[in-house]
């Protein structure tokens, strides 16, 4: 008789409990927090807090009823893609999620393609720039990036700006040759000449020999498709002892001069030209506001990167789905919505390409330049509303 009456208070205070939270619409975000990648869960949770501290934590349905937005973070602590599914698992059964977010490397994102299809629940993927991971899941909406979207852009740039020659040092992992088949594609196609390619391990710092065979090769540029970090600095620091930069040998790249890498670098990366979708330089009011937050939040050294602007974003999509819907719409109504949605974004203007459930947006060519004493990128071009090329090149089947 104890047991059943323990039994009956759990259940009554399971429903009470149910009934006060019926009104929390449940955000599930799977990140890095530890580990090798762990800035990544760390800058995705800082914007989604500074998000909701200047727009609130709750948002009128479309009845007038209030939903209050509760984001319930896991570490995948830089593991692979059994731990994201085993987390995801976890959040729908145990938490019962509305929706997941986050995922930042490619795998971990992929990962829950079946889970998401199986509870009818959308994912907003806020890195993971594999092209094709978005025809993984009909349940799947992407607020980022794919590699060819960003180097396309610059190898048209290039030859605009007639460089005619280049040479390519790339990291060997899936996102390096992305990039490698990408710009010589587009720079052949456009009358370029690739007049020498590398590929150097993903954790490689000694660029010495590399330079060599550059110097050789006399291209007008290098590109480099290199991890932010020891990697980009050793390669770029190789460039200018080795003599290219005073060779008159541009260094072009993608995301290997974002503002929170800068200061690692010496000048010596003055005048090296990127395309990227985001710069932290840009006086858009949504990047005014996110800058101001993140500093008053978490102290003058809290930089915006490409993970906080689609922290940014992929929470304001959430925002306005539930606004539009409500907390009990099915996944797939939601994801109709936001398939069509355009974003007021720090990085400018993007929109949501309604065949494909992922990112259209603006590129920008940018120059590190020194201003006041600080390394910044400063816009020089802009490609208005570009597409993922992988999409265009390989279009998706229809019945």
């Amino acid at each position: 008789m104890k047991w059943l009456l323990g039994a009956a208070l759990a259940a009554s205070v399971w429903l009470t409990a149910g009934t006060a939270m019926a009104d929390v619409v449940k955000i599930g975000l799977i990140a890095d927090f530890t580990g090798a990648f762990a800035n990544w869960g760390q800058q995705f949770q800082q914007a989604i807090e500074a998000y909701q501290a200047v727009h609130g934590k709750t948002v009128k349905g479309p009845d007038g009823k209030t939903h209050e937005i509760e984001f319930i973070y896991r570490d995948n602590a830089s593991a692979g893609p059994d731990k994201t599914k085993q987390l995801a698992e976890e959040l729908v059964l145990r938490e019962k999620v509305k929706m997941l977010a986050g995922f930042d490397l490619s795998p971990h994102a992929m990962a829950v393609g079946e889970i998401s299809v199986q509870a009818k629940i959308p994912v907003v993927i806020m890195n993971a720039a594999t092209a094709s991971i978005v025809r993984g899941s009909p349940y799947y909406v992407r607020v980022s990036m794919t590699i060819p979207q960003n180097v396309v852009p610059l190898a048209q740039w290039a030859i605009k700006n007639n460089i005619k020659k280049v040479y390519m040092i790339t990291s060997d992992y899936a996102p390096g040759h992305d990039a490698e088949q990408y710009f010589s594609k587009e720079f052949k196609k456009l009358g370029g000449e690739i007049v020498g390619s590398d590929r150097s391990p993903i954790r490689e710092t000694n660029f010495g020999v590399y330079m060599e065979k550059v110097l050789q090769a006399k291209p007008d540029a290098l590109y480099m498709f290199q991890p932010a970090g020891a990697p980009s600095n050793a390669l770029v620091k190789a460039y200018s002892e080795r003599g290219l930069k005073a060779a008159g040998i541009k260094l072009l790249g993608t995301g290997e001069t974002q503002q929170i890498m800068l200061d690692q670098f010496t000048d010596d990366i003055i005048g090296t030209v990127t395309s990227f979708h985001y710069t932290e330089t840009n006086t858009n009011p949504a990047n005014l506001a996110l800058k101001a937050q993140l500093k008053k939040m978490f102290g003058e050294k809290a930089i915006p990167d490409i993970a906080s602007i689609a922290a940014w974003d992929g929470t304001d999509l959430i925002y306005r789905s539930v606004a539009a819907l409500g907390s009990n719409a099915e996944g797939l109504k939601y994801i109709d919505f936001m398939k069509t949605a355009k974003l007021n974004s720090p990085r400018g203007p993007a929109a949501i390409d309604p065949v494909e459930r992922d990112i259209v947006q603006n590129m920008y060519i940018r120059r590190v330049e020194k201003r006041d004493g600080k390394l910044v990128n400063i816009d020089i071009d802009t490609v208005p509303m570009v597409k993922d090329p992988w999409k265009i090149d390989n279009p998706a089947k229809t019945n």
